[in-house]
């Protein structure tokens, strides 16, 4: 999948994030691993490191990509 095409989709998958967290269907685990990487990786430990050049492209395009897995997970288990 080209990159590019899947941060638009992640974007996209943003305004579904907060309705899909508060949904009791979905299990709480998921809910708290999405919580325990976002925390992750907008950290001030910074613990996956930047990659030089970027600074906070590289966390805001992970941020995405979180979001992005745990939106396709949830919906797949609400279907």
């Amino acid at each position: 999948m080209n990159i590019l095409r899947l941060l638009s989709t992640a974007v996209s998958e943003v305004p579904r994030l907060v309705p899909l967290v508060k949904d009791e269907r979905v299990p709480l685990w998921s809910k708290v691993l999405l919580g325990v990487v976002a925390l992750l990786v907008i950290s001030p430990l910074n613990l996956f490191g930047d990659i030089p050049g970027l600074g906070f492209i590289d966390d805001a395009t992970l941020l995405l990509f979180v979001v992005h897995v745990f939106v396709n997970f949830a919906e797949k288990r609400l279907a």
